[in-house]
């Protein structure tokens, strides 16, 4: 007989929000319903997992609050969100790295196309080469943000799907996978979804591990960027100066370059002569404290934005991949 979810208690506005097993709530029970109907998964076995995580009930909003409105946060400058990154720690250990699996990152590289300097420097950002995997219960942080009120729900209930899934076919206990507070996984930090879709067994030995396995990390990230698109010994970003004239036409150009290099030209921007009529670009701004950085930039900088979306992600991996790249040679 299905757990009924009942929960009659009255919290008053003063009592701090509680937390009760993933069971006690209709959604859980709608997900698990999905997944033994959709996947066939084992309902008992999903009740047992679902009881051992824990969710907040939300307390009950006070009509008059005396808190203020939260301040919104202030983007972190370009020059403090490279610091973070692009350190000689970073740079020294992204080289002994290298070092260490060479004949992997040559193999990578033969296969998907994708520079060795690029894989590293993701691995560097991402867990400081395995370093940092993340020590978050996966299942219990993809729960609360897939049956909370968290602004992307949906987005975490598919992700919750995924990661079901991806346990299944893996052989993973659900339980015992840990990553990212937001839900990323092992030395690359793939969703669920990328997991399942990008992740490969680069090493050839029956299984993908990304949790201990540099190998298949490595192999994996390389297909991840190969499926979307990258182009070999493609260009990544050159800096540019703009007047304030141009910005209106720079500021609807989004990081996917669209428009070849004679329309920029057109339209007034100074473009480099060696840039090809119809090569097409881009243009980026990186958030300073007095004067944005404007980057002019070109395909395979968009690529890099498909891991992660922000542009200082992208020139981060971009800069310290070609410092890597420096020192290794």
């Amino acid at each position: 007989m299905r757990i009924l979810i009942i929960i009659a208690t009255v919290f008053s506005s003063s009592i701090l929000a509680k937390t009760l097993p993933a069971t006690n709530f209709q959604t859980t029970h709608n997900f698990i319903d999905k997944m033994v109907k959709q996947h066939r998964f084992d309902k008992n076995e999903l009740l047992f997992i679902f009881s051992k995580v824990e969710l907040k009930v939300a307390e009950k909003k006070s009509k008059k609050s005396s808190k203020k409105p939260a301040k919104k946060s202030k983007t972190m400058s370009w020059d403090k969100y490279k610091s973070l990154f692009i350190t000689d720690q970073r740079i020294n250990d992204g080289i002994k790295f290298w070092q260490d699996n060479l004949t992997t990152l040559k193999r990578a590289e033969n296969k998907y196309h994708i520079p060795a300097e690029i894989i590293v420097a993701i691995l560097g950002i991402e867990t400081n080469y395995g370093n940092k995997k993340g020590t978050h219960p996966t299942l219990e942080t993809l729960a609360k943000r897939a049956f909370g009120n968290y602004r992307r729900k949906n987005f975490y209930q598919k992700e919750l799907e995924e990661f079901l899934l991806m346990s299944r076919e893996n052989n993973m206990p659900p339980l015992a996978v840990k990553g990212s507070y937001a839900g990323a996984m092992g030395y690359p930090q793939f969703i669920s979804s990328s997991y399942r879709y990008y992740a490969v067994d680069f090493n050839l030995d029956g299984k993908v591990d990304l949790f201990s396995d540099p190998v298949d990390a490595i192999g994996s990230i390389a297909n991840y960027f190969d499926k979307h698109q990258w182009h070999n010994d493609g260009e990544f970003a050159r800096p540019i100066a703009i007047n304030k004239a141009m910005k209106k036409f720079a500021k609807n150009s989004t990081n996917k370059p669209k428009k070849n290099a004679k329309y920029w030209r057109n339209k007034g921007f100074n473009i480099d002569k060696d840039i090809q009529d119809k090569t097409k670009i881009a243009f980026i701004s990186l958030p300073q404290d007095v004067i944005n950085e404007t980057w002019l930039t070109f395909w395979n900088f968009y690529v890099l934005t498909r891991y992660n979306h922000d542009n200082r992600y992208a020139m981060v991996a971009y800069q310290l991949s070609d410092k890597l790249k420096q020192k290794f040679n």
